[in-house]
């Protein structure tokens, strides 16, 4: 056989590999409240079923060794996924009347999977390898959680008003025609999963998950296996990387994991990323000339209140983050407030 074949990793697809489907169902309610009000009120389910996994088909045993220790790593790529997803939907509109529209939406929602993406990367840059534990040992179960893609509340508003003025002489070309548009975003952050940092499982990743400790004790502590004897040395057999103490799993609320994940290995996607808090606006004048003629100036303002967008994952690696880093959030300067201004001649 080739000398590397412990090492190499093979890739096939199961021969009864099935194409993934999902069903759809909703139940709405309609209700007007007043001549230019209208109220949507619905709720929408949807199962996908055989979506598309990947699976070690000779893991690493407990003592070691492989189930066939003549050869590494076995991939295969199936079809054993299902997810859920569940959704109340509200919506509120107002007709343009008076000088004023308005929309509203709210969506509360939960999407469940054990597994959100197996072939390419997420925006978390997470869940594109394997289970945390084979599928024939419950490696699915053991994920199931939370989706990638999950944002558990959402709420949207839309409005346009057009701001009341002087309709004739002067004093309409100057204070009349103006209005003011904008959109605001609310919405829960994205779920992530903090990662061991060491391959515990034998799949050749390192984005296994870690064990608990505490989950009394402050978020951001963890502990990583140090040797209880020699330079550096802690008896406790653990230190925590960012104070340089040894202390006890009691202490923090990670540590370190070894072997493959049991009853006290920390879930898929337990945590979430900043939300977004977002409001857009816009301020506009119309400058008439003539019947078909006219300047138009806009206004416009992006993240109107330069509120900070923590919606990345923070540095979730437990061994390998460096000190005061493990689960800090990340400001990304992509969402500070920004503004533009226009002018355009309409004839």
């Amino acid at each position: 056989r080739p000398p590397n074949i412990r090492d190499g990793q093979l890739a096939v697809f199961d021969k009864n590999i099935r194409s993934p489907y999902t069903e759809h169902w909703t139940f709405g309610l309609q209700r007007r409240l007043a001549p230019q009000l209208l109220l949507d009120l619905a709720y929408v389910g949807s199962e996908s079923h055989h979506l598309f996994t990947r699976d070690d088909v000779n893991p690493q045993q407990p003592d070691g060794t492989r189930l066939h220790p003549d050869f590494g790593p076995r991939v295969i790529r199936a079809s054993n996924g299902n997810s859920v997803y569940h959704a109340l939907q509200l919506r509120v509109e107002r007709r343009f009347t008076q000088g004023l529209q308005l929309a509203g939406s709210y969506t509360w929602s939960r999407a469940i999977d054990g597994t959100s993406e197996s072939l390419l990367v997420n925006s978390n840059s997470q869940n594109l390898n394997l289970t945390s534990m084979p599928n024939s040992l419950g490696g699915l179960k053991l994920d199931r959680g939370l989706g990638d893609y999950n944002r558990s509340h959402r709420f949207t508003v839309a409005y346009i008003w057009e701001i009341p003025g002087p309709r004739n002489g002067i004093r309409k070309r100057v204070l009349g025609g103006w209005s003011i548009a904008g959109i605001t975003t609310l919405q829960s952050g994205a779920p992530y999963t903090v990662q061991n940092g060491f391959d515990r499982n034998g799949d050749g990743f390192t984005n296994d998950r870690p064990d608990l400790g505490n989950p009394d004790a402050p978020l951001n502590t963890r502990a990583i296996i140090t040797p209880a004897s020699g330079p550096g040395a802690c008896s406790t057999g653990y230190r925590n990387p960012d104070s340089g103490a040894c202390v006890s799993p009691a202490e923090v609320h990670f540590v370190e994991g070894v072997g493959l994940p049991n009853s006290v290995t920390v879930g898929r996607n337990t945590l979430l990323a900043g939300g977004t808090n977002n409001w857009d606006a816009a301020l506009m004048k119309n400058f008439p000339i003539s019947e078909k003629k006219r300047f138009e100036f806009r206004w416009e303002a992006f993240n109107v209140f330069n509120h900070r967008q923590f919606v990345q994952a923070p540095s979730r690696d437990l061994v390998n983050s460096p000190p005061g880093e493990f689960l800090n959030p990340k400001f990304t300067d992509g969402g500070i407030r920004s503004m533009r201004m226009q002018l355009k001649f309409l004839f």
